[in-house]
């Protein structure tokens, strides 16, 4: 394997940062983590995580599932009798533009169960609370879909025979995964954003089509598609289960040069939001932290931010909150007001503008605000 990066993170809970390693195998050219967790502890951390769990959708979100669906529309022909399974399904956003388009033989999986029960609540679907390994339909699906599924998959053979089982003959799977080729075209708005904890595998159109087609899915189509919510590339990929397994393979030659890239641009985004970490630690000056999660644990990793003094840490996820990340508690939103005169560091990138609009507008906040989108402002 060829070493590419190692990433650190510190989740609530956890008494000392832990690690992965990005890496590509030399003959393959598959990227991926190594020494990850397994896939329960994965499993325990998407439950807690309270991923996409929007009641009211940001326009940004919406039209990248608009564009999903147009895609599967683009290229197969679904009727309203059409079974369609939506595996790590959220609450629903995606699975619900099939009901909008008349399909009602629609089923999602999803591990957390938040999101299950909104899923009822909002979009009026039947959302299973589990993962697809412990799944057994009574009959095959004509369509299964995964947004945003298989970077998160530590055993990605088994899992993927297992999707296959799900899929009646001639049935069609749809998969959209970030697209590691175009990691490294451009500098990213955070920082190491893409090595998240729960993204673990790195996928081109090579390595995707070498995955699938070895597992008897025969390719109709795989396009690369900015999306300007997360200011990311995606791989949109649409294949038809045949009787057969191809034994074609091509080497991927692309990603590892642009993880490389990547983490070089990732560095040169950072150095910014290092200067400001140590602005506020070399201050002293009392500091809240809005946002308890992937980027906070990061940069409490990779930069002086944990040194600073921090006196309270607010997330809205009711999973985290009461549980300890460096010795301070998680609180709620509300809990700003218990802080008058502190700097708010928001800690977050794509949520950044309506976190502040949050604070002035419902709060009444008064105080300095910082955020990172793009790069380091300061509001106030």
């Amino acid at each position: 394997m060829d070493f590419i990066h190692r990433q650190h993170f510190l989740f609530s809970g956890q008494a000392t940062p832990v690690h992965y390693d990005v890496v590509a195998c030399r003959k393959c050219g598959f990227a991926f983590a190594s020494d990850i967790p397994d896939q329960s502890a994965l499993n325990h951390f998407y439950q807690d995580s309270e991923h996409h769990l929007h009641t009211d959708v940001p326009p940004g979100l919406a039209r990248i599932h608009d564009d999903f669906f147009a895609f599967v529309r683009q290229h197969i022909e679904l009727s309203a009798t059409t079974r369609v399974l939506d595996i790590g399904s959220g609450m629903g956003h995606f699975l619900s533009r099939f009901k909008a388009a008349g399909l009602h033989e629609l089923l999602g999986i999803e591990p957390s169960l938040a999101a299950a029960r909104l899923g009822k609540e909002v979009h009026g679907l039947e959302i299973r609370t589990g993962t697809v390994d412990a799944f057994t339909p009574a009959q095959p699906f004509g369509l299964v879909t995964l947004c945003g599924v298989l970077e998160h998959i530590a055993d990605l053979k088994a899992s993927v025979r297992r999707i296959a089982d799900l899929i009646e003959e001639g049935g069609h799977l749809f998969i959209a995964v970030p697209d590691a080729v175009a990691f490294g075209a451009s500098p990213p708005a955070e920082a190491f954003l893409e090595f998240a904890l729960e993204h673990i595998n790195f996928f081109s159109a090579t390595s995707l089509d070498n995955l699938l087609c070895a597992m008897g899915f025969e390719k109709l189509d795989v396009i690369s598609q900015h999306n300007d919510f997360y200011d990311n590339h995606y791989l949109l990929a649409l294949y038809r289960k045949t009787s057969r397994a191809s034994e074609s393979f091509r080497a991927d030659g692309e990603s590892a040069d642009s993880l490389r890239s990547y983490v070089n641009l990732s560095r040169q985004t950072l150095r910014p939001v290092e200067e400001l970490a140590a602005q506020l630690e070399e201050s002293a000056e009392p500091l809240l932290i809005w946002g308890a999660g992937s980027l906070t644990s990061r940069l409490l990793c990779d930069t002086r931010l944990g040194n600073a003094n921090i006196r309270g840490i607010i997330d809205r996820n009711k999973n985290l909150q009461g549980k300890p990340l460096l010795g301070v508690t998680i609180s709620a939103p509300e809990s700003v007001m218990d802080h008058q005169g502190a700097t708010i560091f928001i800690a977050s990138t794509t949520y950044a503008e309506e976190i502040r609009n949050t604070l002035i507008r419902q709060y009444g906040w008064a105080g300095r605000i910082v955020s990172l989108a793009p790069g380091v402002t300061e509001y106030r």
